[in-house]
């Protein structure tokens, strides 16, 4: 093959890969969020204020020892550069095998400050990590010495403005060891995305709609009411914390309480959507509204239901129950127009209109 058609055949471009071909394209970093974290060095080093002097000055002497052919002044600039490599090496092996793990409560929420807890492991066998600088947003903490195999906590408070998915700031570690004169700090570390719910907050009396007044009755059957419905001797199997002691002891023998069935109370609360043009900071303040109201009346042993245009929860009770409707209502969206709701349910109504100045809700009975 002559040179010419060489050529030609490089510049020549390749044949599509078939279907059924294994090879894959690598996904862009543009699909994939986390692909933009992914940072080529761990770490990142940058010379101080001293470390600046320090380089000027190596770089005089440097000029001086070439210029004059001193062999002092070679010897000196020796001694500085071996000061800025040993830098470089030490805060290297300072940093190096040192792990971090953080400790979430179980909800966030907005507007409140979050405990946080943060561990650091030193995971090396021998040697220990010396002037380590932890920052996380406007929290800061200084650890001089961490042991080898030592862990060591940092214990403080984030807060997050408002509700729905958002990323942790991320931690930065940073170490001027030994000398001070250049700073590595590390990548945000640990910025994970969390859910942030609505703020919750104390209704005052005039807040809570009469839908969530008294309304347990009690059925004629056996259940775990709170009503006593009769006495009867022990049989095996019963649950000893049902048994009446001074009844027993009167007729010698143990006798145990029958308790009466109750039906809970069922609150449907609606969430209807505000109209164009609505400041968010009043969809906020109703949004809160809306899973305090949801709080209140589950501590009160109520079954609740949270509906909005985008569907409803189902009746529930109980923290897992309070955290699928914070959940929904901490990733709520306003929509350009209101959505109809759908047909009402059985239960009390709560409706909470989002663009409503705050006060307390219509309610049907």
């Amino acid at each position: 093959m002559s040179q010419r058609a060489r050529a030609a055949d490089l510049h020549r471009p390749s044949a599509p890969l078939p279907p059924s071909s294994s090879a894959r394209l690598p996904p862009s970093p543009r699909a994939h969020p986390s692909a933009r974290r992914a940072y080529w060095l761990p770490r990142t080093i940058r010379p101080t204020r001293e470390g600046w002097w320090f380089i000027g000055a190596s770089l005089a002497v440097g000029l001086a020892a070439t210029n004059t052919g001193n062999n002092l002044l070679y010897l000196i600039l020796a001694m500085m550069l071996s000061f800025m490599s040993i830098s470089g090496v030490l805060s290297e092996q300072t940093m190096r095998h040192v792990r971090l793990q953080r400790e979430l409560p179980r909800r966030l929420f907005a507007g409140s400050a979050v405990p946080i807890r943060v561990w650091l492991v030193n995971r090396k066998r021998r040697l220990p990590s010396y002037a380590l600088h932890l920052r996380e947003a406007d929290a800061s903490h200084f650890l001089l010495k961490v042991p080898p195999q030592g862990r060591e906590a940092w214990q403080y408070t984030l807060t997050f403005p408002r509700r729905g998915r958002q990323d942790l700031p991320g931690l930065r570690m940073t170490t001027r060891f030994p000398f001070g004169l250049f700073a590595k700090v590390s990548r945000p570390i640990l910025a994970d995305p969390v859910l942030v719910y609505p703020a919750l907050r104390a209704l005052a009396p005039g807040e809570v709609p009469a839908a969530l007044g008294p309304g347990w009755r009690e059925r004629d059957r056996r259940g775990q009411g709170a009503s006593l419905r009769n006495l009867r001797p022990y049989r095996p199997g019963d649950d000893p914390r049902l048994l009446h002691w001074k009844t027993s002891a009167k007729a010698g023998d143990l006798m145990v309480k029958e308790l009466g069935d109750e039906e809970r109370p069922r609150v449907r609360l609606v969430v209807e959507d505000p109209a164009p043009g609505t400041p968010p900071d009043l969809i906020e303040a109703n949004l809160s509204y809306a899973a305090s109201l949801a709080a209140h009346a589950l501590r009160l042993g109520s079954q609740v239901q949270l509906a909005t245009a985008e569907g409803s929860t189902g009746f529930g009770q109980g923290e897992p129950h309070l955290d699928r409707i914070l959940e929904r209502l901490a990733l709520y969206e306003a929509p350009a127009a209101p959505r109809p709701l759908a047909s009402p349910e059985e239960g009390r109504t709560v409706h909470i209109r989002l663009d409503a100045p705050r006060a307390a809700p219509t309610a049907k009975g």
